[in-house]
C-alpha cells in the first residue's frame, strides 16, 4: 500500500512539473516575443500611444465588470444551495418529528389497551364454548 501511494505521489509530482515547465516555456516564449515586436515594431504617435492605452483600460473595465458579475453570481448560487439545504434540513426534521409523534399515538394506544379493564360478558361474547365430552 506503501507503494502504491508513493507511486501515486510521484505521478502527481511528475504531472505538476510538467504543468509548471509548460507555463514557464510559454511565458518566457511571450516575453521573447513582445521584446522583438518592441524592438521591429514602429514606435508610435503620442496620440497612437493614447488611444492603445484607452483601449487597454476598456478591456480592463471589462474584464473587471465580467468579474463582478461572475463573483455575483456565484455567490447568488451558493445563497441559493443554503437555502435549498435549510429547506431540505428542516422538512427532515419535520418528518422526523412526524414519525416520533406517531409511534407516540401508537404506543399510547397499545398503553391503553393494556391498562383497560375488560368487561368479562363482553370478553367472552361470541366465543364459542368447547365441550369435549364426560368431564371436561
Amino acid at each position: 500500500m506503501a507503494n502504491n501511494v508513493i507511486g501515486q505521489f510521484r505521478d502527481e509530482a511528475q504531472e505538476t512539473v510538467t504543468e509548471v515547465t509548460k507555463d514557464v516555456k510559454d511565458a518566457v516564449g511571450e516575453m521573447i516575443e513582445q521584446g522583438v515586436q518592441f524592438a521591429v515594431a514602429p514606435q508610435l504617435t503620442p496620440q497612437q500611444m493614447q488611444q492603445k492605452q484607452q483601449e487597454e483600460q476598456k478591456k480592463e473595465a471589462d474584464r473587471q465588470k465580467q468579474l463582478n458579475y461572475t463573483r455575483k453570481w456565484l455567490s447568488d448560487l451558493k445563497m441559493a444551495q443554503q437555502k435549498v439545504a435549510a429547506e431540505n434540513k428542516q422538512k427532515e426534521e419535520q418528518r422526523l418529528q412526524a414519525q416520533k409523534q406517531e409511534e407516540q399515538v401508537v404506543e399510547m394506544r397499545k398503553e391503553e389497551k393494556k391498562k383497560k379493564p375488560l368487561n368479562p360478558a363482553i370478553a367472552y361474547a361470541g366465543k364459542v364454548e368447547f365441550k369435549r365430552g364426560v368431564g371436561g
